[in-house]
């Protein structure tokens, strides 16, 4: 790209994204068209021309504040004659952007407090790694489906409304779920994981918090107490080795006797599923598994090493040991129906109850498009 068109480019950004998405090209080479010989920027008042165009344009089509902070800040629907806006506030490049831009004001009043406590260190820690968790989490979402959930909220039309938004239509399409091996495949090594980590933690840990009740300073006409909390040194390693045992103990029995039971029953007589497709894992979504499996590790070793004194692993490495021998029998069926979802193999040993057929999924496109078919 020319110096000159990327002035251009960048002035334009003062424009919508749905606006440079349909007119950037055009407008840019007729810039181009009307620059001097051997400019390799805008001028001054061309520039200023697009800024005020610009900033002119934002504000027509941004609904009103009462309409715009509620959906912005809240996520809030917003009334039927700006859902074409927010169609095209969902579907241009940045929309992940804003939306999260939009709810950071939930985090000032925590952050402000991390940041003034005694125990500042340790709550940025902790900060973190939630940071961390919930990029793992947004890894492994398909942005084109979490785009499409947010327009079925907002733009999905209510009783007695237009299914139409702006030249756009509501129509029904397939479902999209992930494959029962791939679903299967990422629950054993994400239990499998935590299983060995968090019960080696729960074993090593050297220490604990206990909450003690003290008396308080503060005269009054009764008695006082306050609730504070130390460290002190973890003693109850066989009791914690003798809970792994049990959960490990009730996870087979639960996972042969009712689990795989109810697979059996159930798979052989799912019904068809016309209204579904089926999907693997993206590139985005391997990294967002991975990081989960840091993070599961990382928490382990800072609870087997003291340098977090929590007792998770005493919950969640039972729990896992728990799950984890009915999420192999699951990944067992899932690798004899390969056309199953992992939904479906999921619910089945969860509540026994048969696969349900999916209802179709709805988008929206162009009216034009539809008119073509």
């Amino acid at each position: 790209m020319r110096s000159l068109e990327r002035s251009a480019a960048f002035w334009l950004r003062a424009y919508p994204p749905s606006w440079r998405a349909e007119r950037a090209d055009e407008v840019t080479a007729v810039l181009v068209d009307l620059a001097d010989d051997g400019a390799r920027r805008l001028d001054a008042r061309t520039a200023l021309g697009l800024l005020r165009g610009g900033l002119a344009t934002r504000w027509r089509q941004t609904p009103p504040l009462w309409v715009y902070l509620p959906y912005r800040m809240l996520d809030l629907r917003v009334p039927e004659r700006y859902r074409d806006w927010v169609r095209r506030d969902m579907t241009s490049p940045g929309h992940l952007r804003r939306n999260l831009l939009g709810r950071a004001w939930m985090f000032a009043m925590p952050l402000y407090v991390a940041l003034t406590s005694d125990l500042r260190d340790e709550i940025v820690v902790t900060w973190i790694a939630v940071a961390l968790a919930g990029t793992a989490t947004l890894l492994c979402v398909r942005p084109e489906g979490a785009a499409r959930r947010r327009l079925q909220h907002h733009a999905r039309p209510g009783w007695g409304e237009s299914r139409t938004v702006g030249a756009f239509v509501w129509v029904s399409t397939s479902r999209a779920r992930i494959a029962a091996m791939t679903g299967s495949s990422v629950l054993v090594l994400l239990l499998a994981v935590g299983a060995a980590v968090w019960s080696a933690a729960a074993l090593v840990a050297p220490a604990r918090l206990v909450l003690d009740s003290l008396p308080c300073d503060l005269p009054a006409s009764g008695p006082c107490f306050e609730v504070g909390s130390t460290v002190a040194a973890r003693d109850f390693a066989p009791g914690v080795a003798a809970l792994l045992a049990v959960a490990t103990v009730m996870g087979v029995l639960l996972a042969a006797t009712v689990v795989a039971r109810r697979l059996d029953r159930r798979l052989p007589v799912r019904p068809e599923q016309p209204a579904r497709h089926l999907l693997g894992l993206r590139p985005q979504a391997r990294v967002g598994v991975a990081l989960w499996v840091v993070l599961v590790v990382a928490a382990a070793l800072a609870e087997a090493t003291g340098a977090w004194v929590f007792a998770v692993s005493a919950v969640a490495g039972p729990l896992c040991l728990l799950l984890l021998p009915s999420a192999v029998v699951v990944r067992s069926r899932a690798r004899a129906t390969p056309d199953a979802a992992f939904v479906d193999l999921w619910r089945v040993a969860w509540t026994g109850r048969p696969v349900a057929v999916d209802r179709p999924d709805s988008e929206l496109v162009p009216a034009l498009v539809l008119e073509t078919r």
